[in-house]
């Protein structure tokens, strides 16, 4: 889990960035860093240098999917799904 879980959010967070390059998706401005903060978060309680106890993985999955599903609708919902250039 320690090096699964920072990998995967890792190449979402990433995929985000680089995709808001090339189309401008509003949810990619707040779905990608937020991917990155999460591989982050994994990575400290993966390798023991966080404690978030016994049910830390439960906390970081049900985190990165809800946020992960919120980050996506709610932007789009509220700007709109592209940004204006």
């Amino acid at each position: 889990m320690a090096f699964v879980w920072p990998l995967f959010l890792t190449w979402m967070g990433t995929a985000c960035l680089l995709n808001l390059r090339r189309c401008g998706r509003i949810h990619c401005y707040t779905s990608g860093p937020f991917f990155l903060i999460m591989a982050i978060i994994s990575a400290l309680h993966g390798f023991e240098l966080v404690d978030l106890g016994p049910s830390g993985w439960s906390w970081i999955s049900t985190i990165t999917i809800v946020g992960g599903i919120a980050l996506t609708w709610v932007p789009e919902l509220a700007l709109g799904r592209y940004r204006s250039t």
